[in-house]
């Protein structure tokens, strides 16, 4: 391999990691990917379309088309809550935001089931930052951007990297005065 060859290589691979030439993704969903996949990626768990404006709500099992309808062409947010079996990457429920179709943005959770609303109760019901961040630095390198607010008593700490096809942004918290640092959902969308 010459010299050239090698630096192509290398500027290819820098591309991937930064997530500038390809769509970013977690757990095998983000950009371009169809949420139409949705339901054989996920066959036990529930899947519901809820209509912008509307307020009406759709499901694969109505048996009146509209679900397949909504989800190629209507305007809403596509939400599966995962099934423990369905369950990846400590995501628990997914929610695709559609414009007449078109992927508008990919939230994944982190939350799982739990009672109480102590904050030692609330941060078991999700996974610590670092593990969820250091599986997304791992693929696509250190954030470009990093901020904080406080809303309801917990510290958001939201890291956001960017790219040609998109950005994501990681929202982890703490609540005021813990140690306790929890990933709380990621949200991807494209360009």
């Amino acid at each position: 391999m010459n010299l050239l060859s090698r630096g192509m290589l290398g500027l290819l691979s820098a591309a991937a990691m930064t997530g500038t030439a390809f769509g970013f993704e977690f757990a095998g969903l983000g950009v371009g990917v169809s949420p139409d996949s949705l339901r054989t990626l996920f066959p036990e768990s529930r899947h519901e379309f809820w209509q912008r404006g509307s307020g009406s709500i759709a499901r694969p099992e109505d048996g009146d088309g509209r679900f397949d309808d909504w989800l190629k062409t209507g305007d809403g947010l596509y939400i599966v809550k995962l099934s423990p079996n369905d369950t990846r990457a400590d995501v628990t429920a997914i929610s695709v935001s559609l414009d007449k179709g078109s992927v508008r943005r990919w939230i994944f959770s982190f939350e799982r089931s739990g009672t109480g609303n102590k904050p030692e109760q609330t941060e078991r019901r999700y996974p610590g930052c670092k593990r969820v961040l250091d599986t997304i630095v791992a693929k696509y390198g250190e954030p470009g951007k990093f901020t904080t607010r406080v809303e309801d008593g917990i510290q958001h700490r939201s890291r956001e990297w960017t790219g040609e096809r998109g950005e994501m942004i990681l929202d982890c918290g703490k609540f005021v005065n813990r140690a306790s640092i929890f990933a709380i959902d990621l949200e991807i969308s494209p360009r």
